[in-house]
């Protein structure tokens, strides 16, 4: 079908039930970005050390890892939208763990460290939901678009996020937490009015067999597993993100509300970049973009970390999530499109192993060396490590580098 024909008609998915799956993103996505905020701001302000902001995502990061593979199996055997509702209302759980301290007057960061657990295991159930829900409810070929609509409204919650948790948080810290109960019981109610998965549903045991198929069909697809091993290493060396409380406050001198709008910039990049892509996804050269994307990111990553300026440094974070979404693009779509129906949770769960890995054990990687060498030499040796990473792993996975439809 023509690209422009493709581009029109993806306007059909302005209805329900995509509008579920996108308003179940959008709620969820909103809620954990008001507590990602509070809590590590929180934490800092409470310890003061570099280390534990990279502690509070190695904490996120083995729960997620433990329960990724059971969360894929779970996803392909039961309706997704139900284990999407079990999975939200567990981060209501985690909202009312970190707000009860604030409202019995109790300080450490014990309760942070605890939810952090709680969100890590929810964000296990994230990856495997999201590869079923979208080729379940829009035909195959607007799931590309679909892609791009789900991320753009996740990005969209990315932007108002912190900017909401920020002035929260500048009257009362436990009041982003109790704000985030909010979005969590909707998207748990949307995400119970969800449709079962087309495919049929799995009735094998929970066996290692069973668990491990996800990473079967990645292995055999060098597109998939060049792709994943991309997004693992840009991230795990080119993430400042978990480094922003201490820019904020000890780089560019400013407060909680700056912070904010630096946390949310790498949103309205996104988001731009996300609408753009929703009217002209990618169809073509797609492996050859997600390379070039990458080393944009890591080149931007650097800049950041070498501004001294708060407009500079907020510009370059909005490039930096403009990047980054159309990695998120690329990738999302060949996960749906390249895998088999009956396998997409666990498919989706190895997904999540990749990019929680990069994610919580990136922001691990940013927090001690941040505490040995700085923050600055830190994200400016990540950002070249990220342009580096990708070279290779175009040298590596030709047929990445030679990819260009996302459904192969």
């Amino acid at each position: 079908m023509p690209e422009q024909e493709v581009r029109r008609d993806s306007l059909v998915l302005l209805k329900l039930p995509f509008l579920s799956v996108w308003t179940l993103r959008g709620l969820s996505a909103l809620g954990t970005q008001l507590l990602a905020f509070a809590l590590s701001l929180q934490l800092y302000q409470t310890t003061g050390s570099l280390l534990d902001l990279g502690l509070l995502g190695l904490i996120q990061f083995v729960p997620g890892i433990c329960f990724a593979l059971p969360a894929g199996h779970l996803t392909d055997r039961y309706p997704p939208g139900r284990v999407a509702a079990a999975a939200q209302l567990l981060n209501v759980v985690a909202a009312i763990i970190l707000l009860v301290p604030g409202l019995t007057g109790m300080s450490g960061a014990g309760p942070i460290f605890v939810a952090a657990v709680v969100i890590g295991v929810t964000r296990a159930f994230e990856h495997p939901v999201n590869t079923v829900l979208i080729p379940v409810v829009v035909d195959r070929l607007h799931v590309p678009a679909a892609v791009a609509w789900t991320m753009s409204v996740a990005k969209v919650a990315g932007l108002l996020g912190p900017v909401l948790a920020g002035l929260l948080y500048a009257i009362q810290p436990h009041l982003s937490y109790a704000t985030a109960l909010a979005p969590y019981i909707l998207a748990a109610i949307a995400a119970l009015g969800l449709p079962a998965s087309s495919a049929n549903p799995i009735s094998s045991p929970l066996d290692m067999k069973s668990a491990f198929a996800g990473f079967s069909v990645i292995w055999h697809d060098r597109v998939l597993s060049g792709a994943m091993t991309l997004d693992l290493f840009a991230v795990l060396l080119g993430g400042a993100t978990a480094l922003l409380p201490a820019y904020a406050l000890d780089i560019l001198h400013v407060g909680a509300s700056e912070l904010g709008i630096l946390r949310a910039a790498p949103a309205v990049g996104a988001v731009a970049m996300g609408f753009w892509l929703s009217r002209r996804p990618v169809t073509r050269h797609s492996g050859i973009i997600l390379i070039g994307a990458t080393c944009i990111f890591g080149l931007l990553t650097c800049a950041f970390g070498l501004s001294r300026d708060f407009m500079l440094s907020t510009f370059l974070l909005a490039g930096i999530g403009a990047a980054d979404m159309v990695s998120i693009h690329i990738r999302s779509a060949l996960v749906q499109l390249r895998t088999p129906p009956e396998l997409r949770g666990r498919v989706g769960a190895v997904n999540g192993i990749f990019i929680s890995s990069s994610n919580q054990i990136g922001a691990f990687e940013s927090g001690l060396a941040a505490s040995l060498l700085g923050p600055v030499p830190a994200v400016v040796l990540g950002g070249g490590g990220t342009i580096i990473a990708a070279i290779a792993i175009a040298v590596l996975f030709h047929p990445l580098r030679s990819a260009d439809r996302p459904e192969g």
